[in-house]
C-alpha cells in the first residue's frame, strides 16, 4: 500500500542533527594548504568546472569559499574569470537595523580577496592578481564549510539521485516509534536523501535545506532539469529564460528606479540651491545690521559733537556778556 504523503522515522529524524553536528555523515577535508592561502598558481585543468570544484575544495580546506564575480574575453577570444571571495562586496545598507523587521544580516565584508582562472588554447591555469592586497583577506576562517552556500551545491550526479529517490524510492512508515508494517511512501525523505547522498559524496557540505531546494526546483520545472541532467550540468542553480512580460516589467522597474533617482537627485539639487540662497540671505542681512549699527554709531556721535558746540557756544557768550557788563 502507496501513501502519497511522506513521514521519516523519528529515530532518523532525530539522529540526522546530531550527525551534522559531529561532522558525520559531513567529513571536512583536510586542509590543503596553509590556513586562508590562495590555491597554487598555475596547474592545468582541462575546463573552467574543474577549476571551480579544484578551487573550491582547497579553499573550503583552508576556512573560506569563492564564487565568480565576474568574467571577459581576452584578445584571442579566450575566457579570463575572476573567482573572488564570497564574502566579498559591501553590504546593504537599506534598511537600518532598528527598523528591519527580518532578523537577517549579509555575510559580505567587502574583502579584497581574488585570482584568476585565465582559458589558454588547449587549458586552463591559475594566475594571481599583480596587487599582494588581492591575496589577503580581512576576516578570519569560517567554523565549517557547511557555513558558505557557494560550496553547498549538488552537481548533476547529485540532482539525478535526488530526483530519482524522490520519484522511485520508497520509505516506511513510523508511527510513536513504532513500524507500520505493510505502509509505504511514494519517493524518500529528505533525510534519507541526504544520508544517501552523504555516504556517496562524504567531502560534499550539505544541509537539509539544499535537499529541499533541490527538491523544489525539480517540482518546479522538471524538464528542465532532465536537460541539465542529460549535459551534466546542475540545472537547478540556472535561472530560467525570461518571459516577454517579465523583461517588460523588468524595463520598467529599471525605468522607474531609475526616474526616482533622477528626481531624488533634482531634489536634492534644488534643496541645496535653497540652502545656498537662504546662506547668502543670512550674510546679507548681517551686513545690513552691520551698516545700520555704523549708522547709528555715526548718528550718536555727530548729536554728542554738536551738544559739544553748544556747550563752547554758551560759554563763550556767557563770557562776553560777563565781560562787557563790567
Amino acid at each position: 500500500m502507496e501513501v502519497d504523503s511522506q513521514t521519516d522515522s523519528p529515530e532518523e529524524a532525530s539522529h540526522i542533527g546530531p550527525k551534522l553536528i559531529d561532522g558525520t555523515p559531513f567529513v571536512p577535508r583536510s586542509p590543503m594548504g596553509n590556513m586562508m592561502s590562495a590555491p597554487p598558481e598555475g596547474g592545468s585543468f582541462p575546463s573552467l568546472d574543474a577549476v571551480h570544484k579544484h578551487v573550491l575544495e582547497y579553499c573550503t580546506s583552508v576556512g573560506y569559499a569563492v564564487v565568480i564575480g565576474r568574467s571577459k574575453k581576452t584578445v584571442p577570444g579566450l575566457k579570463k574569470v575572476l573567482f573572488v571571495c564570497d564574502r566579498a562586496g559591501k553590504p546593504p545598507s537599506r534598511v537600518s537595523p532598528e527598523q528591519r523587521k527580518r532578523k537577517t544580516s549579509s555575510r559580505k565584508c567587502n574583502c579584497q580577496f581574488g585570482f584568476f582562472a585565465i582559458e589558454q588554447r588547449t587549458q586552463w591555469t591559475i594566475r594571481y592578481r599583480p596587487d599582494q592586497v588581492h591575496l589577503q583577506h580581512n576576516h578570519g576562517p569560517s567554523e565549517s564549510p557547511l557555513l558558505h552556500p557557494a560550496a553547498r551545491k549538488l552537481d548533476s550526479k547529485m540532482v539525478a539521485a535526488v530526483k530519482q529517490l524522490k520519484e522511485n524510492g520508497t520509505s516506511r512508515i513510523w508511527k510513536k516509534d513504532l513500524e507500520v508494517p505493510g505502509l509505504t511512501v511514494t519517493g524518500i525523505g529528505v533525510s534519507q536523501t541526504l544520508e544517501i547522498l552523504q555516504s556517496q559524496n562524504p567531502h560534499v557540505p550539505l544541509l537539509p535545506r539544499d535537499i529541499y531546494n533541490a527538491r523544489a526546483a525539480i517540482t518546479r520545472n522538471p524538464s528542465k532539469v532532465e536537460a541539465g541532467i542529460a549535459e551534466q550540468r546542475p540545472a537547478i542553480y540556472s535561472k530560467p529564460a525570461p518571459t516577454a512580460e517579465e523583461r517588460i516589467r523588468s524595463d520598467l522597474r529599471r525605468e522607474l528606479a531609475r526616474a526616482k533617482e533622477e528626481l531624488d537627485k533634482v531634489k536634492e539639487d534644488s534643496r541645496k540651491e535653497i540652502d545656498d540662497l537662504k546662506a547668502k540671505l543670512r550674510e546679507k542681512e548681517k551686513i545690513i545690521r552691520k551698516f545700520e549699527m555704523f549708522i547709528d554709531i555715526c548718528n550718536e556721535r555727530v548729536m554728542v559733537q554738536r551738544e559739544r558746540l553748544n556747550d563752547v557756544d554758551e560759554q563763550e557768550n556767557n563770557g562776553e556778556a560777563s565781560s562787557a557788563s563790567r
